[in-house]
């Protein structure tokens, strides 16, 4: 179907034989076949959170994964340590990893903070980049755990406590053409890559 069918197009440095690894701005290229191609479009980088889209800049090293169909989740974005909770609601061709960066605190820092053992165990009971869905009873946990859960847990609150992180921003984009047919034959095809002035970039037989 459209919406499974995708092309991951790479960059590794040097574009055009340039030695320096600059990123490339991708949209406005386009990707197709033989018979038919689409313009790459623009995308969030922080999705959910940015305002408007921005060109895709991709770094050398980076990823760009271009989906034919439309996808459950259809903004285009550029991945981050956060984006697993979308897995939650959403799902995503090729696999979208499920591992998120607030990981909760150590036991000890639990400890420290003056939670009681109910506390602890909701807390270590909650699934990685998921938000909790199991009632809480802050008469057991106690008001200030009920809080803490509910204001640390969701993608908003991981996105606020990690956005400044070095390693938040991940070098892959992914987008879709929300084309209602596939864009190649699925046995035997010839994918091409052009920049915006139609130069050929890079072409792929199957």
């Amino acid at each position: 179907r459209p919406e499974q069918e995708y092309v991951i197009i790479r960059y590794g440095g040097g574009f055009f034989g340039s030695s320096q690894d600059q990123p490339i701005d991708m949209t406005g290229w386009r990707i197709g076949s033989a018979k038919a191609s689409e313009v790459i479009p623009k995308a969030f980088e922080i999705p959910e959170i940015d305002a408007v889209e921005r060109d895709i800049m991709l770094p050398p090293g980076g990823e760009l994964i271009v989906v034919t169909g439309t996808p459950t989740y259809q903004r285009n974005f550029r991945e981050n340590t956060c984006v697993g909770y979308f897995n939650e609601s959403h799902a995503f061709t090729p696999f979208l990893s499920s591992s998120c960066a607030d990981q909760p605190e150590d036991r000890s820092d639990l400890i420290r903070r003056g939670f009681n053992g109910e506390c602890i165990d909701a807390i270590r009971d909650i699934p990685e980049c998921r938000q909790n869905r199991k009632p809480l009873f802050a008469g057991i946990i106690g008001q200030d755990c009920a809080d803490y859960i509910a204001r640390n847990f969701s993608y908003v609150a991981c996105v606020r406590d990690f956005r400044d992180s070095r390693d938040f921003l991940k070098s892959t984009w992914r987008v879709s053409l929300k084309r209602s047919q596939k864009l190649f034959d699925p046995r035997h095809d010839r994918a091409i890559l052009r920049d915006r002035q139609g130069l050929l970039v890079d072409e792929f037989e199957y």
